[in-house]
């Protein structure tokens, strides 16, 4: 039964993450379809989902949005540094390679230059 719910909460996220992505002709929307599941831009919405709340991201210190668990390895690893778009771009191509002991693994994407200066245009804007 708990695997049967499992499953569907996957099936879910990636509907959700693909109905995401469809329709928009923004490709800084589509890259962010790859960080969907796991995180936010809209500032509004509650702290429920897996990774933290990335509205205004750029700018803030590393490890530092309230109301969100980080790892001893990232909040370290933060300690003094500020997320600037080039250190989104280091931690989006292999976070765990930047920080040994975070959670996060690889994502699936945005894999080109393109998509991921496009993923970094859009946390701008938001």
């Amino acid at each position: 039964m708990k695997i049967a719910v499992a499953l569907g909460a996957l099936a879910a996220i990636a509907a959700g993450a693909s109905a995401f992505a469809q329709g928009t002709s923004d490709p800084g929307e589509r890259a962010f379809s790859f960080c969907f599941s796991c995180h936010s831009v809209d500032a509004n919405q509650t702290e429920t989902l897996s990774g933290p709340n990335l509205a205004g991201i750029i700018g803030r210190p590393v490890a530092s949005k309230a109301g969100f668990e980080y790892t001893e390895a990232l909040k370290e690893y933060g300690k003094g540094k500020t997320w600037t778009p080039e250190l989104i771009l280091q931690w989006i191509q292999d976070p765990r390679k930047m920080v040994p002991g975070t959670e996060m693994s690889r994502p699936p994407g945005p894999r080109t230059d393109a998509d991921r200066a496009a993923l970094i245009n859009y946390l701008k804007a938001h």
